[in-house]
């Protein structure tokens, strides 16, 4: 978070004191020497915190609390007063500043007492995120194909034994995210943060830092003890997205982590528990990624206590059509827009198209059809369309196996039913082994979900 600051003070040798030993800790200073060019600054510059002398020559320090709280009800206020105003520097506490320091002051005790106002800030900014993330729960998971029934019954389990580590599983922009959200809000832990960490988005030199923390001097750059993300979150649940990119030699301390709610900050001796859930993601194969020595064989079976897999959306049929209405909705309230409906062409097309991004690209495609629609219009046509789904989109139905009817028998005491699920494990057989034993990729070659496919299997097994 970039440390933005105003001075406002009337006296030169203040502003520039603190403008210049400010600057050299890190904060971006701007200072006014007066209430009026300080109201501007504020508006102009949006700091986080206010350095306010409490008599100004223009416009009373109280009167200026206000008025900065009209600019940005979040900035916070840090008065500096004479030691004859320490009255009314107690009503300026009262009004909302932070706190007070008295003239002469040292750059120790006004760095001393900024670092807790940043600190401050950066919790209310990490609280304020979750809450907003919390009102985005809303885009439900939204579905009726029996593989989403299964998962949401997955959700409900899972929800309500919230010591038990869950692994996702499933393509790109399948809802990986929205499953764990729903797993940890409908939880006794909902009530504590659930932190979302994208182990593929932090640098590998920073994600352990990042996780776990650090002592002061652990490494060049660490001037002060840091909590982790996973010492943040105690008591909440913790999302590893992309769980897959996390390095080799952190996977031995998050294993810690599952096994025991314990670890060490970087540089720290002292063990540190926690209460906290965790909840992975991956698009990864995990059991190909194990086979190259790219990710723990313990870990995986520790994270896989529960596993949720999530199919693809070009495997959920109309599914993809509840999504859209739902979307087309929600754009509707966006963009003030007045769409009822989708042409039975853009449906056609809809089913038939790939997919490749699943409910991410869904999503993006129906926000530009939706920006383009001319206000009036009730229906979403091929014209808002974009073109590579219509060049793109081919039709679902399977080719047919060409039977030559010549030669065709039908020996005694046959059984078509009996036939039929021979011929139906032979191709289940052989999927299974072209998808390396992977039954979220024979499903995918053969056409059916997952959960058919076990199904199927489940019940080949008691025919024998």
């Amino acid at each position: 978070m970039n440390r933005k600051l105003l001075v406002i003070d009337d006296e030169q040798t203040i502003r520039l004191s603190l403008q210049e030993g400010l600057s050299d800790l890190g904060y971006q200073v701007e200072t006014a020497r007066d209430g009026k060019s300080g109201l501007a600054g504020a508006k102009k510059k949006k700091p986080h915190a206010v350095m306010l002398d409490l008599r100004l020559p223009d416009i009373n320090g109280l009167e200026m609390i206000d008025r900065l709280r009209e600019i940005d009800p979040t900035v916070e206020i840090l008065m500096m007063t004479a030691y004859g105003d320490i009255p009314t520097a107690v009503s300026a506490i009262r009004k909302g500043a932070w706190d007070y320091i008295h003239k002469p002051f040292d750059l120790d005790e006004v760095k001393a007492i900024l670092q807790h106002i940043f600190s401050s800030l950066k919790m209310k900014r990490k609280i304020y995120l979750m809450e907003q993330n919390l009102k985005n729960e809303q885009e439900k998971l939204i579905g009726n194909h029996p593989s989403m029934i299964e998962v949401c019954e997955k959700i409900n389990v899972l929800a309500q034994n919230d010591e038990v580590t869950v692994l996702i599983r499933g393509e790109t922009g399948t809802g990986k995210e929205l499953v764990a959200s729903a797993i940890h809000h409908g939880s006794p832990r909902k009530e504590a943060p659930l932190l979302r960490i994208n182990c593929a988005a932090i640098p590998a030199q920073l994600i352990e830092s990042e996780l776990f923390g650090h002592e002061k001097n652990a490494f060049t750059g660490a001037g002060e003890r840091k909590k982790g993300l996973l010492e943040i979150a105690d008591g909440g649940t913790v999302f590893l997205d992309e769980i897959g990119e996390i390095p080799m030699d952190l996977q031995t301390k998050l294993l810690r982590v599952l096994e025991e709610h314990k670890f060490k900050r970087i540089g720290g001796l002292e063990d540190i528990e926690v209460d906290l859930r965790i909840i992975a993601a991956t698009n990864k194969n995990l059991e190909k990624a194990i086979e190259d020595n790219q990710f723990r064989e313990d870990l995986y079976y520790r994270l896989n206590v529960v596993p949720v897999d999530l199919p693809a959306l070009r495997q959920r049929g109309s599914d993809i059509l509840l999504l859209a209405d739902y979307f087309v909705a929600f754009y509707n309230q966006k963009f003030n827009k007045n769409v009822q409906a989708l042409s039975d062409a853009v449906k056609e097309k809809f089913l038939s198209y790939e997919w490749k991004g699943n409910i991410r690209e869904l999503r993006n495609v129906l926000e530009r059809m939706m920006i383009l629609k001319p206000e009036k219009d009730e229906v979403l046509t091929l014209d808002e369309l974009p073109p590579e789904i219509r060049k793109e989109a081919v039709s679902r139905e399977p080719e047919m196996i060409a039977v030559d009817e010549v030669g065709l028998t039908i020996p005694p005491a046959f059984s078509l039913e009996d036939y039929l699920g021979s011929l139906e494990m032979k191709y289940i057989q052989k999927a299974l082994k072209e998808c390396g034993d992977n039954h979220t990729k024979a499903g995918e070659m053969l056409g059916i979900s997952r959960f058919a496919l076990k199904r199927k299997l489940e019940k080949h097994e008691k025919e024998q």
